[in-house]
């Protein structure tokens, strides 16, 4: 058998064609196909949205340590006012929601 008579044979080219047909289902259908990875990428995106609201959060918070460590008079006071706590002489007024 000679190669150049296997190189210009069409049983080459429909083994080769078929067998890229098989490939391209195995890749589509498998259970680890396309659609899983799709659907990992999406997971993904969503998990790295996260990491980044995240990562904004503990920013916020980590300015509120440094105003806390520098002792700011004004956090003092919103932090003290988010739990309930008044200046003397203040009164302190509490609304129920509607229902």
């Amino acid at each position: 058998m000679n190669a150049g008579w296997l190189l210009r044979s069409r049983t080459l080219g429909w083994a080769l064609g078929v067998s890229s047909l098989i490939s391209a289902a195995i890749l589509v259908f498998a259970p680890g196909g396309l659609p899983e990875m799709r659907r990992r990428e999406a997971e993904l995106g969503a998990y790295e949205a996260e990491l980044r609201q995240k990562a904004e959060r503990n920013r916020e918070l980590a300015e509120e340590v440094q105003r806390l460590a520098a002792q700011d008079p004004e956090l003092f006071e919103a932090l003290a006012r988010r739990q309930g706590f008044a200046r003397p002489g203040e009164t302190v007024y509490t609304f129920r929601e509607k229902r």
